[in-house]
């Protein structure tokens, strides 16, 4: 654990690694305690942060508006580092599928994030999926399905999204998540988000991270062999997840993380 002070913000995308916080086990809420790590929970994130990460203005980033009383009686100046986890933290589902740029309001919302947080070293991860695994996860959804799914729906790519995030506080150290198997990337994710070493999850914890916070991708995993994406569309599909894990390797200052 670095001896710089840290905020660590899992910020998406959605529906790939959910309910973090909740999988914090009361040994490794000991473990963190012990480093000096607050892990937001995600009532303290609605409460006292989300008004000041999804501002559209100013006045949403006072410093003095991110610094909440905890149950503890203790501010977020006394601890080393924080930890958010927030898959929807850079706007809800539609946002990611289905309008013209994927996640319109990520360059704000990750600005606000850096000026939130000023006084710390920044460490962003983003944890990605195949975009046709996402798409029917928005299949499955009846509430999102606003128009007909062809082969001429647009797909967007992951890696203008990380360019667009980098560059909206190029001072964060970011890190991008591969998916694809989620049981194999997750421990791996978690401890890092969490700035400790892997071997110190313990088996509660490895249990919960597996069967709670993947279980929307898993679902998804599962759906794409009920709803059927046209072949053209999946195969477009198919083709921009490799493109953009190849392009996202080789981008400065920003990491990689295969299983």
């Amino acid at each position: 654990m670095s001896n710089q002070r840290t905020a660590s913000v899992h910020l998406g995308a959605n529906r790939v690694a959910t309910s973090l916080t909740d999988c914090v086990s009361d040994h490794l809420r000991k473990i963190l305690t012990s480093v000096s790590t607050k892990a937001i929970s995600r009532k303290e994130y609605v409460e006292h942060l989300r008004a000041t990460i999804v501002a559209t203005d100013s006045l949403g980033l006072l410093q003095s508006a991110i610094e909440p009383v905890l149950k503890d009686k203790k501010t977020l100046d006394t601890f080393q580092h924080i930890v958010i986890s927030e898959h929807a933290l850079l706007g809800p589902l539609e946002d990611m599928l289905t309008k013209k740029t994927m996640f319109p309001k990520a360059k704000r919302r990750v600005q606000n994030i850096g000026h939130a947080f000023s006084d710390r070293d920044i460490r962003i991860h983003l944890a990605i999926a195949p975009q046709a695994e996402c798409f029917t996860s928005l299949l499955a959804d009846e509430d999102f399905l606003t128009a007909p799914i062809t082969g001429a729906t647009p797909v967007h790519s992951w890696a203008n999204l990380v360019t667009r995030i980098r560059d909206a506080c190029p001072r964060a150290e970011v890190t991008v998540w591969n998916f694809e198997k989620p049981d194999e990337i997750m421990p791996s994710f978690f401890s890092s988000l969490l700035g400790i070493e892997n071997d110190l999850l313990d088996r509660r914890t490895r249990h919960d991270i597996s069967t709670k916070a993947c279980q929307h991708l898993k679902n998804a995993k599962l759906l794409t062999k009920i709803v059927q994406i046209e072949d053209e569309l999946q195969t477009r599909m198919d083709v921009q997840y490799e493109l953009d894990l190849s392009a996202i390797a080789s981008m400065p200052n920003v990491s990689l993380a295969r299983s």
